[in-house]
């Protein structure tokens, strides 16, 4: 980022990350492996994420997060709030565009498949320093890697 300096907010942590499109006919199929169900809500106007995670045996965790923009390629100062189901039915009212995927724990990160036809497919992997994302091999199954590519993030694909 050129000439500017983004200032590490109070109490956040950096979200240090690399994308990967994948075409799921290279993966093969999903159907009998562990998800979890994400509904993702970005508020309209905000930086603002709420997000609904179920486990598919009954149990939801609800989150509020605010990221605040990059400081560099592969990190992004962020903040997450826990909240409550009634907390967050209260939140989700709000004007926002939604978006639902199935998340895939494999090859120490995530697969992310979007709802929507056809589906997107993104490998994710998160990385507690900027040398190991650098580092980092990722599985011969991915493909174009997307890491900055705005078009190709969540807020993104709520906005199609």
């Amino acid at each position: 980022m050129s000439g500017v300096t983004v200032r590490r907010p109070r109490y956040s942590i950096d979200e240090i990350e690399r994308r990967w499109l994948v075409d799921q006919d290279v993966l093969g199929p999903l159907h009998e492996s562990a998800f979890v169900e994400i509904t993702d809500r970005y508020l309209e106007g905000t930086r603002l994420r709420l997000r609904r995670m179920d486990d598919g045996k009954g149990g939801a965790i609800f989150k509020l997060c605010r990221k605040y923009g990059k400081t560099s390629p592969l990190s992004e100062p962020m903040t997450n709030l826990y909240l409550t189901e009634a907390e967050y039915l209260l939140l989700s009212a709000l004007d926002g565009r939604e978006v639902r995927k199935r998340r895939y724990a494999m090859h120490g990160g995530s697969l992310d498949v979007y709802a929507g036809d056809p589906a997107v497919v993104i490998f994710e992997c998160e990385f507690a320093t900027e040398a190991a994302a650098i580092a980092f091999v990722p599985p011969d199954f991915v493909g174009e890697e997307v890491t900055g590519d705005g078009s190709r993030d969540g807020a993104a694909i709520a906005r199609r």
